[in-house]
């Protein structure tokens, strides 16, 4: 079942919200969390590029993923990755911050 990108995006956050004070490296933990979000099958790829164009035409700073080819698929993928990576590192940011001015 294809999630939206904003329900991956949300569910993504949940997890790092609950997992990032227990890891000396957070950041892992927000690789770990995206590489989960970002396994579905070629069908969910493509419904989430049809209602989010981006994901499939813009050129992924990491490049494209899996073996590197830049097949839809895997420039798709590689675009989620990087989306669903910087939206949970500024979430931690924020966490942090919370901490910090709670401290």
């Amino acid at each position: 079942m294809t999630h939206s990108l904003q329900q991956i995006i949300l569910d993504a956050k949940e997890e790092l919200q609950q997992q990032w004070q227990q890891s000396e490296y957070p950041e892992d933990q927000i690789h770990e969390i995206t590489d989960s979000a970002c396994l579905m099958s070629n069908y969910d790829y493509l419904q989430l590029a049809a209602a989010n164009t981006s994901l499939a035409l813009d050129e992924p700073e990491c490049g494209p993923a899996f073996d590197g080819t830049p097949t839809p698929i895997n420039v798709i993928c590689a675009n989620l990755y990087e989306l669903i990576s910087g939206e949970l590192h500024q979430h931690l940011y924020e966490l942090q911050s919370e901490l910090d001015e709670a401290a």
